[in-house]
């Protein structure tokens, strides 16, 4: 009698490495993400230092208005900046600094060809060719000294005269049919300032304000002459 021999039969498996390209195929795609997201960091990070840097220059061409106000509102009292006057030296002659130009309390420089910025009329500087200060045309810099391309700032002034509009205002007094007015009149100087801050890593900010003086009200302590 024959005994029933059963027969099998074992197909050899060939996925003995295939954990292994899936575990490297995760790592790949992990370590693509992770690239992505450094560079969107990155990226991030040189958009907030523009943008820190921008602010920071524009808010210091802003600040440099008011000083070159304060300024002007010295000229208009002083008539004439002179070297030998309080807080005022003379500068050596240098490379976009005239002959006779001055520093004012050893913060700001007035060019020797604008002494008497103050008279300076609309158009003086704001021309076609001559838009904007700029460090071979300006009346004010500062700081006074500054090694070439490092942040400074330019300063221009120009304005003309007006005549202030009078004005007349009528109380009546009541029962006593009296009545009192009040008028004015008299001329102001009006004045267009232009700053432009050279800042950091190229950057540029450019303010224009309008600063207007009454004539009569100037300081009578003048501090530069």
């Amino acid at each position: 009698m024959k005994s029933a021999i059963t027969t099998r039969r074992f197909r050899k498996s060939n996925q003995d490495g295939f954990a292994l390209v899936i575990s490297m195929l995760i790592m790949l795609v992990l370590t693509i993400i992770g690239i992505a997201a450094n560079r969107d960091t990155s990226t991030e990070l040189l958009i907030a230092g523009n943008d820190r840097t921008h602010k920071q220059t524009f808010f210091e061409a802003d600040g440099a208005t008011e000083l070159a106000a304060e300024v002007l509102e010295q000229n208009i009292a002083c008539l004439d900046f002179v070297a030998n006057g309080e807080g005022s030296v003379t500068l050596p002659v240098a490379t976009n600094v005239p002959a006779n130009s001055i520093a004012l309390d050893g913060i700001v420089g007035i060019s020797g060809n604008a002494l008497q910025l103050w008279q300076n009329g609309i158009g003086t500087w704001t021309s076609i060719t001559n838009p904007y200060p700029k460090d071979n045309a300006r009346d004010m810099w500062f700081p006074v000294h500054y090694a070439a391309d490092s942040p400074h700032t330019n300063m221009t002034v120009e304005g003309t005269t007006e005549l202030n509009v009078g004005g007349s205002v009528v109380f009546g007094a009541g029962y006593l049919g009296l009545g009192r007015s009040i008028a004015g009149g008299g001329a102001k100087l009006q004045y267009e300032i232009f700053s432009q801050r050279i800042g950091p890593n190229n950057s540029e900010s450019i303010i224009r304000v309008e600063w207007r003086h009454i004539v009569g009200m100037e300081d009578p302590h003048c501090r530069y002459n």
